[in-house]
């Protein structure tokens, strides 16, 4: 294992953890910007990075993480239009650091994740754009109860508004209505990707287990999913919920 430091705040490694997420090269886009407005950044970063001045006045930036070989292949393409991007961010990217709990404190639910992130972040979990624009509706669930043990399948109805054929990633988030228990603000259950041609509609679906909706009760010393009233939400990232649904859950 590495112990040593790193000699940039933001970097981290194994042994060593980030002291900062702002972007130290922050302060050469502002020049760059300075001199010319029509300025993409392309930031390369397997981390979140708290770059709050570069969205707030760069037009267009682009994230993509480590990609070896084909990087410069795959910036370029997007970059001219070649290929429309899909990319969903897999981590809440804080406007800074002081929106997370101390470094040592592992309980999430302290303000860690999008499920209890306590403040609007900089991107939200599982956000991401593309040069087109899509429109949802008829929200729906094969059943409007779903029983302890079964299976529902929730679908929804997603327009390419744009006039450019795209991929949308449609996420779908349950919240708990009548826990007894501390649950998650939302939770991702499912999500599917899909090709939708300018103009046309496709349906995306999941499956919703019960199971998947359980939590653990000491008292019984097993998982058990209680009867409460759950709401459906579906949207394109943890912040940018389009539709909601709510079903029951029983025993």
């Amino acid at each position: 294992m590495l112990t040593g430091g790193c000699a940039i705040p933001s970097a981290g490694m194994e042994g060593s953890d980030r002291q900062s997420i702002a972007l130290e090269q922050e302060d050469l886009i502002q020049e760059v910007y300075k001199a010319n407005a029509k300025t993409v950044v392309v930031l390369v970063a397997s981390a979140p990075y708290a770059i709050n001045w570069t969205q707030q006045s760069v037009p267009a930036i682009i994230h993509m993480s480590h990609n070896s070989q084909e990087e410069g292949t795959a910036i370029a393409d997007v970059l001219f239009g070649d290929y429309n991007p899909a990319g969903r961010l897999v981590e809440t990217w804080p406007k800074s650091i002081d929106q997370l709990p101390p470094m040592m404190d592992y309980n999430i639910r302290h303000g860690r994740t999008y499920m209890y992130a306590k403040e609007a972040p900089l991107y939200p979990f599982g956000f991401g754009l593309s040069y087109t624009k899509f429109q949802y509706a008829n929200l729906r669930t094969s059943s409007p109860a779903l029983i302890a043990g079964g299976k529902i399948t929730i679908s929804v109805d997603v327009t390419n508004t744009g006039a450019r054929d795209g991929d949308e990633v449609v996420e779908f988030y349950v919240r708990h209505l009548g826990s007894k228990v501390d649950r998650p603000a939302r939770e991702l259950k499912g999500f599917g990707r899909v090709n939708i041609p300018r103009g046309q509609t496709r349906t995306i679906s999941a499956p919703l287990k019960a199971e998947s909706l359980a939590y653990w009760d000491d008292s019984q010393n097993g998982f058990v999913v209680e009867p409460e009233s759950v709401e459906i939400l579906a949207g394109a990232s943890s912040a940018d919920i389009r539709l909601r649904k709510t079903i029951t859950v029983g025993q």
